[in-house]
C-alpha cells in the first residue's frame, strides 16, 4: 500500500508465543496456558498486500488530561478467508485470534518509521463475497496494564522512573521498549494488588507531573515535569502557506484555567497554592485535588501546587491542525511524537508562528482526487509565552520552591 511516495507495511505475528511469561488472570491450575504474540523477538508474518486502509490514534484530548490507550483500526481484503478466526483450512489458524502483536510502519525518503506497535484485542470477518475483508481493532500496551493488579514487595527508596521501570517488569515488558527518565527519588513504592498496573503508574505521575505514554514504535516511555519546557527549540515548522491543505482550527476555553491547587502529603497537612491576578480577573478556579505518598515533605506538596498554578493559571488556546502529505510536511507528519513542540504558521487567519506541544497523534490514509494521501492530525496544546515559562528546578536556576 502506498500514498504520495509513502510506502506502508503492515505485519501480524500470527505464530509468536512465549511460554511462562505473565498471562493476565488466565493461567490453569496447572499453568501449561500460553500468551501467543509476546513482543520480544516475535516473527512477524506481512500482511501488506491486502492492506486496504488503516486509522491510528494516541495521546489524549489536551494538556490535563489523562493519557488514553493507543488504537489501531485496520482492514485487510480477505477473499479466501485466510483472516477469518472460524477458517480451519486458513494457513494462520488457529492463531487469528487476540493479543498478537502487530505493526504499522511507514517508509519515506529511505527513512522507516514505526506507526504503531501494539496487541490485536477484536477481529471481523465480513464474509460477503463482492467485498470481502477482515477488520482488525488493535490497542497498545495499555491493553495489558489496564487489567493487570500486581502485587510489588517495598522497594524502599527509588525514583519515579525506576518505580515504573517496576510496574512494567511486572508485565514483562522487554527493556528494550522502555525509555524511562529518571524523575523524582521517591521514599518506597510497593503495591497490594488492589490496583491496575496503569493506576500505579498514574499515581506516580500524579506526584512528579510528568508524562507517560507508549510511543509509535512501542516503547513505554516516562517524561519527567521538566522535560517539555526544558526544550526550547521547535522540531519541526508547518506552514498553511507551504501546505494549502492544512486545516487549522484554535480554541480558547475558561476550562483551560485552574487558578488554585491543593497538594497533600499521606499524613501531611493539605498545602494550596493559588494566584491572585488570575483569581481576579476569573474567578477561583481549584484544580482537582491531589493526595500522594511519593513527596515526603509539606514543602514539596506546596511546591507540586505551586507548579500546577503557574501552568495552569492563565487561559490557553489548544488547536487542532490536519496535515496532507506533501514534501514540506511528510517527514514532520511521520517523525513527531508525543509532547514534540511544533511551530505552526496559518496565514489566512493570521496565526504566526506560534509555538505547540503534540498532545495526540492520528494517522490515517485517505483517497483524494485517485491518489492515496496520508493524513495525520495532531491535537496541540499552547507553549508558554516569552516570561511564562513555570518555573523548573536545574533550568531556570530561580524559584526552587516550585520545582522542589
Amino acid at each position: 500500500m502506498a500514498g504520495t511516495d509513502i510506502t506502508y507495511t503492515c505485519e501480524i505475528a500470527f505464530g509468536g508465543s512465549v511460554e511462562g511469561l505473565f498471562r493476565i488472570d488466565v493461567s490453569t491450575v496447572d499453568g501449561t496456558d500460553v500468551i501467543s504474540g509476546w513482543p520480544a523477538d516475535v516473527g512477524f508474518d506481512d500482511v501488506t498486500d491486502d492492506l486496504v486502509s488503516f486509522s491510528i490514534r494516541r495521546g489524549r484530548s489536551n494538556d490535563q488530561a489523562q493519557l488514553l490507550a493507543g488504537s489501531l483500526s485496520f482492514r485487510l481484503r480477505d477473499q479466501s478467508g485466510k483472516y477469518n478466526p472460524a477458517n480451519t483450512s486458513s494457513a494462520y489458524y488457529p492463531n487469528v485470534v487476540p493479543f498478537k502483536v502487530v505493526r504499522i510502519q511507514a517508509t519515506y525518503d529511505g527513512s522507516t518509521y514505526t506507526l504503531f506497535y501494539g496487541f490485536v484485542t477484536n477481529i471481523a470477518n465480513n464474509a460477503d463475497p463482492n467485498n470481502a475483508q477482515t477488520t482488525f481493532a488493535c490497542s497498545d500496551l495499555f491493553a495489558w496494564l489496564t487489567l493487570r493488579k500486581p502485587s510489588i514487595s517495598a522497594t524502599g527508596s527509588t525514583t519515579t522512573g525506576a518505580a515504573i521501570s517496576t510496574v512494567l517488569d511486572e508485565v514483562e515488558w522487554p527493556a528494550s521498549l522502555r525509555d524511562l527518565d529518571t524523575g523524582d527519588t521517591i521514599d518506597d513504592f510497593s503495591a497490594d494488588g488492589s490496583k491496575t498496573c496503569l493506576s500505579l503508574i498514574k499515581s506516580l505521575l500524579d506526584a512528579e507531573l510528568g508524562l507517560f505514554y507508549i510511543a509509535g514504535d512501542g516503547k513505554a516511555t516516562f517524561k519527567n515535569r521538566n522535560a517539555r519546557f526544558a526544550s526550547v527549540a521547535s522540531s519541526s515548522t508547518i506552514s498553511g502557506a507551504s501546505n494549502p491543505l492544512m486545516k487549522f482550527q484554535s480554541t480558547n476555553s475558561v476550562s483551560t484555567i485552574f487558578n488554585a491547587s491543593t497538594v497533600t502529603r499521606t499524613g501531611g497537612s493539605a498545602q494550596t497554592a493559588t494566584n491572585t491576578d488570575s483569581i481576579n480577573t476569573y474567578g477561583r478556579r481549584d484544580a482537582p485535588s491531589i493526595t500522594t505518598s511519593y513527596v515526603s515533605t509539606d514543602a514539596q506538596a506546596l511546591g507540586r501546587a505551586a507548579l500546577r498554578v503557574v501552568k495552569l493559571k492563565d487561559p490557553k488556546t489548544p488547536a487542532a491542525a490536519t496535515l496532507f502529505s506533501q514534501s514540506t510536511t511528510t517527514e514532520a507528519m511521520l517523525t513527531r511524537e508525543l509532547g514534540d513542540r511544533v511551530t505552526i504558521t496559518e496565514p489566512f487567519q493570521n496565526t504566526s508562528a506560534k509555538q505547540y506541544f503534540i498532545e495526540s497523534i492520528a494517522h490515517s490514509t485517505a483517497a483524494s482526487s485517485g491518489v492515496q494521501r496520508h493524513v495525520t492530525e495532531w491535537r496541540l496544546s499552547e507553549t508558554p509565552a516569552a516570561g511564562g515559562t513555570p518555573v523548573i528546578i536545574d533550568v531556570t536556576g530561580i524559584g526552587n520552591y516550585i520545582g522542589a
